[in-house]
């Protein structure tokens, strides 16, 4: 048996070797040390010897402190004087350094001599991801189409190439005994049990409301659409500043949109459509109250645009699984932007909670094109006073 072990990597990979090396132990002490542990401790007890005659386990969680002038410099001496310990450990002690972040070949060098390092991924392809879920949920006869499978892989890592391991084997525990006992899996059931992610369903959110601004009268299910926001937002910390937030983004999005389809039914090119938008800033504001100002946000000297090529690219086109122009009439983004800019207006010179719900049933029914007129949506927003004559 090594003396010395390196855990390094995700949780599920790492438990795994743990839990071997402890199985073979039988009967063990054992030691646990973390951050609030001073080396010199932690060297006398590793090198100490069971009194009764025990084997004994030493599971470093975190590297332990030594009088440095800085955390680096202290990091740097723990490491030199573990290699010094590592052949002075007696037979019968295990240390295991688990996943405290190392990874100077030169220390796994000096490991090997007496044990062995293992470094697992932290994370995964998406097309690995998929295969995991799939295998999970086969071994305990559950099965679901590919879309759901993407759902829960996508929920943890929506526009890259790969996913964390330990994030995606919690979701699939957490996701399991969402759906236990259930025959059939739903859309609605990942809706659920993923909604503490924000960018998974806003995205959806805004993937939803295409399709359903696309569809025909008969396939519209606002009902669906509206309870994926509402469920969202509930669960949110503050409601009122999520709610603003996400009409805002929903401003940003719907604007871009509607720049791109003007650009495109005036038969510009989506260079010169791009160029043009570009020259937007992002701004940040400065002061309060009557003294805020507005100028434009920098980064090393340079404007930061409000959208980036990338960004204008990804509406013309099914990129990323985002909007189609295809989705939405020139005419449509010009009431569904006057809407959403309406209502931050609204909710932002002061709403309650249930106001706010009735403003997003409105921004839903508007972009799924259940409301056509501008005026119903003044009569709604702006409470106006209607004066009799006599």
């Amino acid at each position: 048996m090594e003396k010395v072990i390196i855990l390094e990597g995700n949780m599920v990979e790492r438990k795994g070797i743990l839990d071997k090396i402890k199985n073979s132990l039988a009967d063990y002490e054992l030691f646990i040390f973390d951050k609030q542990d001073n080396y010199d401790y932690v060297s006398q007890m590793v090198t100490e010897i069971s009194c009764f005659e025990e084997r004994r386990l030493f599971i470093i969680k975190h590297l332990p402190k030594m009088d440095a002038p800085t955390e680096a410099q202290s990091r740097t001496k723990v490491l030199n004087h573990f290699k010094k310990l590592f052949p002075v450990i007696p037979l019968g002690n295990i240390v295991v350094f688990d996943n405290v972040g190392l990874s100077a070949e030169s220390f796994f060098k000096e490991v090997r001599k007496c044990g062995r390092v293992y470094k697992f991924n932290q994370k995964i392809s998406k097309s690995d991801a998929y295969r995991v879920v799939n295998e999970y949920f086969q071994k305990r006869k559950i099965r679901f189409d590919r879309e759901i499978t993407s759902l829960i892989v996508d929920s943890l890592n929506l526009d890259g190439t790969d996913v964390d391991v330990d994030k995606l084997y919690l979701l699939i525990k957490k996701f399991y005994h969402y759906i236990y006992g259930k025959t059939k899996v739903t859309k609605q059931d990942v809706y659920a049990v993923c909604s503490s992610s924000r960018d998974f369903i806003i995205w959806t959110f805004y993937n939803m409301l295409d399709e359903n601004s696309a569809a025909l009268e008969d396939n519209k299910q606002m009902e669906l659409v509206m309870g994926l926001i509402t469920e969202y937002l509930e669960n949110a910390k503050y409601f009122q500043h999520e709610a603003t937030m996400t009409i805002q983004s929903m401003v940003w999005r719907y604007g871009l949109l509607l720049m791109v389809k003007n650009g495109v039914n005036n038969k510009m090119s989506l260079e010169e459509i791009s160029r043009k938008i570009s020259n937007i800033n992002k701004l940040e504001s400065s002061g309060r109250a009557q003294r805020m100002r507005l100028k434009p946000k920098m980064k090393s000297e340079q404007r930061i645009p409000q959208y980036s090529s990338k960004m204008i690219g990804s509406v013309s086109n099914r990129n990323y699984g985002r909007a189609s122009l295809s989705c939405y009439t020139l005419n449509q983004l010009l009431l569904i932007y006057y809407v959403l800019v309406k209502t931050l207006i609204k909710i932002r010179s002061g709403c309650t909670d249930a106001e706010i719900k009735i403003s997003l049933y409105l921004i839903v029914s508007t972009i799924c094109g259940e409301i056509t007129k501008k005026n119903t949506i003044d009569g709604v927003l702006e409470h106006k006073k209607v004066k009799y004559g006599i």
